[in-house]
């Protein structure tokens, strides 16, 4: 079978058979397409062509420009690609079997202590540009919520008056979050103030620019970013330590972790538990700075 043909047939599964959302595609699509340039400077054409020795090639050459998670992710996509074409069409090998990620430590997350992000949240002012980008970043902190799950959320899925979002998360997996009572109040004002006079396409989404197109991660990303720089935190911050506030803050405060998983939408516990080292590793620092034996010298 053809590599480029194998490719095609993979991508139309899990566009129509699977539904995987636009993201998972776009991830599958943009490895699988730098898998087939590598293969198609070797000369290889056939998917029977291809071998282990090949694909742990491919491996080491994205090791020297990728990070591990991407590299980690690549290998899941070869794994899940081949596994598919050799289930389909038996005659066909799968040379990824024996290809395993590499098993780095996971870095911990970072996040915004509490002072900070309660700190950055309230300084938006009530123009409207203001409370289209305060109501964004007090749902993305407030809600636990991935930058795409924000660009992406609509209208049918925002739910006020009952206090909660319905959110379609990795996977199409669907969970139930709740809003509190000052994000639902900011979110209220910029939908029937700010979003009213801007929308004009008709657009199912909750959060639309001045020229009434649904927001991008791009612009959520550098907004954050310009935020940082303008009240001086910590710019290696990002739009992801939102969430991972949120799931920090939430155990912080005494929320069991299966709760955390379940609002953050892990399929894996394992996920979740990161966010138990990040406490593990600020109780030691608290017990090292104020337990009065740990400050003795020998």
């Amino acid at each position: 079978m053809q590599i480029r043909d194998a490719i095609e047939d993979y991508l139309h599964h899990i566009s129509v058979v699977d539904q995987k959302a636009i993201t998972s595609i776009q991830a599958y699509t943009r490895d699988l397409r730098i898998y087939e340039s590598f293969l198609t400077v070797r000369e290889l054409h056939q998917i029977n062509d291809i071998s282990y020795a090949d694909i742990q090639d491919f491996i080491q050459e994205q090791r020297k420009v990728k990070k591990s998670n991407s590299v980690n992710r690549m290998i899941s996509t070869l794994h899940n690609f081949h596994h598919y074409i050799t289930f389909t069409y038996p005659k066909e090998n799968d040379p990824s079997l024996f290809i395993h990620s590499k098993k780095d430590g996971r870095k911990l997350p970072r996040y915004f202590n509490e002072h900070d992000i309660i700190r950055l949240l309230d300084s938006f002012g009530n123009n409207d540009q203001e409370l289209f980008e305060h109501a964004m970043l007090e749902l993305l902190y407030s809600c636990g919520l991935r930058v795409s799950e924000l660009c992406s959320l609509t209208m049918n899925q925002l739910h006020l008056e009952q206090g909660f979002l319905r959110v379609i998360g990795k996977g199409d997996k669907e969970r139930m979050i709740p809003i509190h009572q000052r994000a639902i109040h900011i979110v209220r004002d910029y939908v029937t103030t700010v979003r009213s006079k801007w929308q004009k396409k008709r657009m199912p989404n909750v959060f639309l620019n001045h020229l009434g197109n649904a927001v991008s991660r791009q612009y959520v990303h550098r907004l954050i970013k310009t935020k940082l720089a303008e009240m001086n935190l910590d710019e290696s911050l990002s739009a992801h330590s939102f969430r991972h506030s949120f799931a920090t803050h939430l155990l912080d405060g005494g929320a069991d972790l299966r709760v955390v998983q379940e609002l953050l939408g892990h399929s894996d516990i394992k996920t979740t538990q990161i966010y138990t080292h990040v406490q593990n590793k600020r109780l030691k620092e608290a017990y090292a700075s104020f337990h009065p034996r740990s400050k003795q010298k020998e």
